[in-house]
């Protein structure tokens, strides 16, 4: 029992998400922004503007409550007493309280955004309590961790969230065009990394050629953030060009089709530990395969410290290191 809690209190405090490209995600596409229902109210090479107002749910509320309030009402119509009823009159009312206060967020309520500022490097977003208040912090400087309960699955309840730096209570639920919380970071991170192309989707592309050229004039930095996955350029001449400056060397390698990463929310028991050499020194970034019995297998990688986890000592599994050479950035 004391194990376990001291598992929970560790997996707690490892919610905090690097700034880091970690995977693939969904190109954001045009299709997607021309959707009345769209979150993306502005989207180019400067500003990423994302209204957190979920209209189309309060829409979908507000339909079934008139649905349910003309059903009660047909009810009522029917019987001996009618409308008059205690009851039918306290239904009647609720459901018309509510068809009025999802009507005012339909048609009233202010609109509150999330702000991914490329060009300035900041990061504005609502206050979870009063989402109308906002913070506007460096996008480095933000808070950022998931919130949720995993399963087996890891596809059970998990947010992404943001929090200011100084405010314990401030912050909001990050969202995108994606679902998975990793996804929707590997958006943020890969567009507010300036010095690499726009994310992909066609939503960029009429910014890409002008993006290209402020690089170019800027000497093509090298990124701000490190990537997991390759972010090429829109051409294969472009692509040539910046290769001049800095080239992408992604840590990956080809896993097993049925291999997972660790997963702080799915692999809850996991103990942490320190990977050394045999000079005591840190074993840092560098990924361990871990295999088990039944064939799963898990991958994780270990920080600059040589921090990182490893199974319970109560699962048999065997750790093999993996030699990969590190990314330059």
């Amino acid at each position: 029992m004391l194990k376990t809690f001291r598992a929970q209190i560790k997996n707690f405090f490892d919610a905090k998400l690097p700034f880091e490209i970690l995977e693939e995600f969904k190109p954001l596409d045009q299709e997607l922004l021309n959707k009345k229902t769209t979150l993306f109210e502005e989207v180019n090479d400067d500003i990423v503007k994302i209204d957190i107002n979920e209209k189309r749910t309060s829409i979908f509320i507000f339909i079934l409550l008139i649905v349910f309030l003309l059903f009660f009402l047909f009810i009522g119509s029917t019987t001996n007493e009618g409308l008059t009823h205690p009851v039918a009159i306290l239904i009647n009312s609720v459901l018309s309280i509510f068809c009025i206060f999802f009507l005012i967020k339909i048609f009233i309520d202010k609109k509150a955004y999330i702000i991914l500022n490329r060009e300035t490097g900041m990061f504005t977003f609502p206050y979870r309590i009063n989402k109308y208040k906002s913070y506007t912090v460096a996008f480095n400087k933000a808070i950022v961790y998931w919130v949720g309960t995993g399963g087996n699955t890891g596809n059970l309840n998990i947010d992404l969230v943001t929090q200011h730096p100084d405010e314990k209570f401030g912050g909001a639920n990050l969202i995108a065009h994606e679902r998975w919380y990793t996804n929707i970071w590997s958006f943020y991170v890969w567009y507010m990394d300036k010095n690499r192309p726009l994310p992909p989707g066609s939503a960029f592309d009429p910014y890409r050629q002008r993006d290209f050229e402020r690089r170019k004039a800027e000497g093509f930095p090298k990124p701000l953030y490190r990537s997991h996955i390759p972010t090429p350029e829109a051409t294969p001449e472009q692509q040539a060009e910046r290769d001049n400056y800095w080239k992408d060397e992604t840590e990956s390698f080809t896993r097993e089709p049925h291999s997972v990463m660790y997963a702080p929310e799915i692999h809850k028991n996991w103990r942490r530990v320190r990977h050394l050499n045999m000079d005591d020194t840190p074993v840092a970034n560098t990924y361990f395969k871990f295999e088990f019995e039944n064939g799963t297998i898990v991958y994780m990688k270990t920080d600059k410290e040589g921090r990182g986890v490893a199974p319970p000592k109560t699962e048999k599994f065997k750790g093999i290191q993996i030699n990969l050479m590190d990314s330059w950035f």
